[in-house]
This record gives structure tokens, sequence and C-alpha cells, in this order.
């Protein structure tokens, strides 16, 4: 009876391993892929992460506060000061809650995390996120020299696939970030020409497929801090002109990266004479200068969660549609959480800084390359609020964090690298 017992739990708890695995998996492929599959990916892994937490919830109590990492902390300040926020909102209720629960993603970075519990599960899903975006990019390949692929977005000419042409270059980057820090790795998987050939392909697909203006410039900042670790002795302060010297060369050998950022000029120029306000970069700036009147009424606290809309509709003036968040990150979280919400989420950035020097180096490279591309992103858009962007960051921080510890990667020179 006592064996029957035994053999019972352990099919229940190798079953549940496997769930969680599978659930894991299926959300680094689908974070590529839009809204809906994020959405029900993200449904399947929390059911799995509830039923794991039962399963060990004797373990819990043993788990040493020293090993988990301090984002964590800053993570739940977040979410804490955007409910504390709702007391003094104007925002309805129903939108007040509707908000609170797109800041609430920040969570998803300890669901993954926590679920991550092995150098076979870090491994295997780091792999499925690289599939989702070999996917994408060959199939916007596909699109870009005219052919109609299923269940894609028109016009085809774009070559976006699944998402829209602001996120598809940015996750490639993220990707770019993944496999050229690991490339020790994935090169005794795949082998030096695949790898390379892979990392070529991405490359190009931002520079000659992809419009999206954030995508050229997390690109550049990718390219930009590689070369200068690359580059050793005096001339290394010189990678500073990469992002420079690049935007020429792409800018002459690529029709689409020219186009775009001539652009940004003309739009923000007639914008600032008064022009008109409906390209994506006279938009921004007024969303921006909206944010800002709102900013100085309520510097300290914000106009609390929920808050953006009625904000801009008091404060701004030249856009007529409902305006759901600024397409900035600092100023958002500063409008409504005010400065004590802004600097909440610096804090953020400096403790994952802090965390990465506790990875090896691959994972620091990594971990930091990602940072730099989430400030800089947050520049332009609000990547912790929609639905998948936000995801991909967190999915992909979670899984570098997990690089500590004494775990080896099999490593022609067996180097431990975990």
């Amino acid at each position: 009876m006592k064996i029957s017992k035994l053999n019972i739990k352990l099919n229940y708890s190798v079953f549940w391993e496997r769930y969680t695995l599978f659930a894991l998996c299926l959300l680094a492929f689908c974070v590529s892929l839009g809204a809906a599959t994020v959405s029900i990916s993200k449904l399947i892994l929390l059911i799995g992460f509830f039923v794991q937490i039962f399963v060990d919830r004797k373990k819990l109590f043993k788990l040493e506060a020293r090993k988990i990492p301090t984002i964590f902390i800053w993570m739940i300040v977040a979410v804490t000061w955007s409910l504390i926020s709702m007391t003094w909102s104007d925002a309805t209720l129903l939108k007040q809650w509707k908000y609170f629960y797109s800041h609430t993603r920040f969570l998803w970075l300890a669901i993954i995390y926590y679920l991550l519990m092995s150098k076979d599960r870090v491994l295997t899903t780091l792999k499925w996120l690289i599939y989702g975006q070999i996917l994408v990019v060959t199939i916007s390949f596909v699109m870009w020299l005219g052919m109609d692929v299923p269940l894609t977005k028109a016009p085809i000419e774009m070559g976006v696939a699944f998402t829209s042409r602001l996120e598809q270059p940015i996750m490639t980057v993220l990707v770019l970030i993944i496999l050229w820090n690991f490339r020790d790795y994935w090169r005794i998987l795949w082998g030096d020409w695949l790898l390379y050939l892979i990392i070529s392909a991405m490359i190009l697909n931002c520079v000659f497929v992809m419009s999206g203006r954030t995508g050229y410039a997390v690109l550049l900042v990718f390219l930009a801090i590689e070369i200068y670790r690359l580059i050793k002795g005096p001339w290394r302060w010189l990678a500073i002109l990469s992002p420079l010297v690049l935007s020429l060369v792409f800018y002459g050998v690529s029709p689409i990266f020219s186009k775009r950022v001539t652009e940004i000029l003309t739009n923000s120029q007639n914008y600032i004479d008064g022009k008109e306000a409906t390209s994506s970069e006279g938009e921004r700036l007024e969303m921006w200068r909206g944010s800002i009147n709102g900013i100085i009424i309520k510097p300290i606290f914000g106009h609390g969660v929920g808050s953006m809309p009625d904000v801009y509709k008091e404060y701004g003036e030249r856009l007529n549609k409902q305006i759901s968040q600024p397409h900035q990150q600092y100023l958002f979280w500063w409008v409504e959480f005010g400065l004590v919400g802004l600097l909440i989420m610096l804090g953020f950035f400096y403790t994952l800084i802090k965390d990465s020097c506790q990875l090896i180096q691959e994972a620091q490279y990594a971990l930091r390359s990602t940072i730099a591309l989430l400030f800089v992103v947050g520049l332009f858009n609000c990547p912790f609020f929609g639905v998948g962007m936000g995801e991909f960051f967190f999915l992909e921080i979670a899984v570098i964090l997990r690089f500590k510890g004494g775990l080896t990667l099999p490593l022609k020179n067996s180097r431990t690298i975990f």
C-alpha cells in the first residue's frame, strides 16, 4: 500500500513537472506570436504555477532569502504602489482595475523565475524563445518577398508577421542578445555556420525589412555595446562612435532605413511648426507635452492608477482620440504614480544591474544588454504595459537571472558558465 501511494505521488509530481516545462516553453515560443497566443500561454502557465506552489508547499519555508534576487523586492514595491495609488485616483473604478492589472505584469518575472528550477529547464526555455523568433524572421522574409502567409498581418511588404513593426524588431534584438552572449553554447549545438547564419539573418531583417524606428535604436545600442566589449586597449572609447557610423552605413544601404529615419526629422519639425500632430512623432511629442503638463500639477504622488486618459484629456489638446498611455515609460509612471513611482522604476533598473553582478560573465553581459535595451525602449514606448512586449522582457530577464550557482553547460572545454 505504501509503495502504491509513493508511486502515485511520484507520477503526480512528474506529470506537473512536465506540464510546467511545457507551459514555460509554450510561453517562450508564443511571446513572438502576438497578444492572443501570449494570453492563452500565460493562463496555462499560471495554472501550472499554482499547482507547483501547492506541490512545493513544504519546501517553500526552507527557501533561503539570500538565494532570491533582490529585484523581486522592487517588483512587489512597484505593484503595491500601483495599488495604493487607487486611493487618490480620479479614474473610474473599472479603469483603475484595468490599468492595475496591466501593471501587475511585473509579477510574471517571479512566476517564470520560480518555475525555472533546473539547468535543463533554463536551456530548453531559451531554445524555444529562439525558435519562436527564428520562425517570425523566416516568415518576415517570405512576406517581404511578396508571398502570402496565412494568419499574418497585411501589408505583406512590411514583413510584420504577428505583432507590429514596433515590437517585432525589438524582440529580434532581444534574441540576438541571447544568441551572441551564449554563442559558446549554441555553436556546440548547431555549429558555427548555422549560428552565424541565424544572427546575420536577424540583423539583416531589422535593417532591410523592418520599419520600426525604436527597433533601429535598440539594434544600434546592442551593436555598440558588443563592439565596446570586443575592442580592447586605449581605442575602446571609439565604440561610442559606432552607433553614428553604423547609422550612416545603414542609411546608405537600406532604403527603408533611410526613409524612416528621414521621416523623424520631417514629422518632428511639422509638429514644432504647428502643422500637424497625426504622425508617429507628432503624436508622441503631443502626448509627452500633455503628460508633462499633468506632472506639473501633481509631481510627487501623481494622479493615480488609470488616470492617464483623463490627464491628457484635461491637459492636452491636439489629439482627438483616446490616449491610453503616452508612449514613454518614465513619463507614464510619473503621471500616474508621481516622482515616487518614477524612483521605483529607476530602482528596478538599478537593482537589476546589481543582481547581474551575482551571475557569470556571459549572463552579466546578456542581462546588462537587456537592461540597456529596456531603458531605451522606455524612452519611446511603455514596454511594461502592453501584452507581449512586457512578457518577452520579463521572460528573458527571469531566464538570465537563473545563470548562477554551480551549473555547467556541455561545452568542449567543460567551462562553468552558470
